[in-house]
């Protein structure tokens, strides 16, 4: 099995052709999931269906209770750009979650109901505005949003999963929105969910050659594995958040033994769970950096390039300027597939970056 062009840029092609030549048995390669296997989040793809069916399994009070006033000191998140007070936040998007929970809601009158467009708006608002406000970040959102999986049945989650994923498979990719009845927050996303039928190949072809696919994501592990499940990527290790499991029921904290699966905590857990290091790493996001560039043993870093800032720009202009062991492939955003432009040329920056870092 050779790895077809598809819309590899001529180079990657080239690349991971070479590389997939002299792949050992054994020899492994770690893939992020959301955005470099497959185009959009399952992860908010999951919670925007948790905040739609109001399916979580906590009262108003106690998710209230997961998000402190002030986060490491910061009281403000940036929502739309502008600093606004989470307490406020908060206590807008849990009282109406309060009053929804105490009265039947058809899911019929839900888009007109001015406490569910409240809720649903507000908690993705805050959820996204948590990541997007420096000093908070995705080192608290990310832990955070899988801790609202607490109380939920296994089973049930396995529905809701499943449902979530199949939605956006299915789904027009193109751009929504939702808005605060008031106009105080505005919650936008692209929907539908495309495997990247590149990657997809390029997992199966370091399968057949004896080589191990891992996918390494800041998503939940069970979550990502039902994606894996639904769309046939071939991988057989999953490394992602985990909570504990009380029962047959998710608990409200990470399960011990493993970091929070993004940034350090991706390096920290690779090392732990598996026997080697990675030769090939793929990300899209400055969550993947530390994990792209901390192996010795790897020899091609492939970055999806969906023009996220950060960290991981500086690995992009590497593989713009042509830096041996940094690959970038760019993506359409607009039909959620690779695109086959050529690389740019931006060797001076990337030249500099390397004599920073000394890669």
């Amino acid at each position: 099995m050779k790895l077809k062009r598809r819309n590899w840029s001529r180079r990657n092609h080239e690349e991971l052709s070479r590389l997939l030549d002299g792949v050992r048995p054994g020899e492994i390669a770690v893939f992020d999931w959301d955005n470099t296997c497959a185009f959009n989040d399952v992860g908010e793809a999951l919670l925007r269906r948790l905040a739609f069916d109001l399916a979580f399994r906590v009262d108003a009070v106690a998710m209230a209770a997961t998000v402190p006033d002030r986060i490491n000191g910061i009281g403000r998140v940036n929502v739309g750009g502008r600093p606004y007070p989470l307490q406020r936040m908060k206590a807008a998007v849990f009282s109406a979650l309060q009053r929804l929970q105490r009265r039947p809601l058809p899911a019929r009158g839900r888009g007109v109901d001015k406490d569910y467009r409240v809720f649903t708006s507000g908690l993705l608002a805050m959820n996204r505005a948590l990541e997007e406000t420096p000093g908070i970040g995705c080192a608290f959102a990310y832990p955070w949003v899988n801790t609202l999986l607490r109380g939920l049945a296994l089973t049930e989650f396995d529905r809701l999963a499943a449902a979530a994923i199949n939605g956006e498979l299915r789904a027009p990719v193109r751009r929504r929105a939702l808005v605060d009845p008031q106009r105080r927050w505005r919650y936008d996303w692209t929907s539908g969910i495309r495997l990247y039928p590149e990657m997809r190949e390029l997992a199966a072809c370091w399968q057949q050659r004896g080589g191990e696919v891992v996918v390494s994501s800041a998503s939940n592990r069970q979550l990502v594995e039902k994606a894996i499940d639904l769309t046939g990527f071939p991988c057989r290790r999953v490394i992602g958040m985990e909570l504990k499991i009380a029962g047959d029921r998710f608990g409200g904290a990470l399960a011990p033994g493993l970091r929070p699966n993004l940034g350090r905590g991706k390096v920290a857990n690779i090392r732990r769970r598996l026997g080697g290091e990675p030769v090939l790493v793929a990300g899209d996001s400055s969550n993947d950096f530390e994990m792209l560039t901390a192996f010795p043993a790897t020899r091609l870093r492939l970055v999806i390039d969906r023009r996220a800032g950060g960290a991981i720009r500086r690995l992009v202009e590497l593989a713009h300027g042509g830096a041996d062991g940094f690959l970038v492939q760019e993506i359409d955003p607009r039909a959620g597939k690779f695109t086959s432009a050529g690389c740019r040329g931006r060797a001076l920056a990337a030249l500099a970056f390397l004599a920073a870092v000394g890669l």
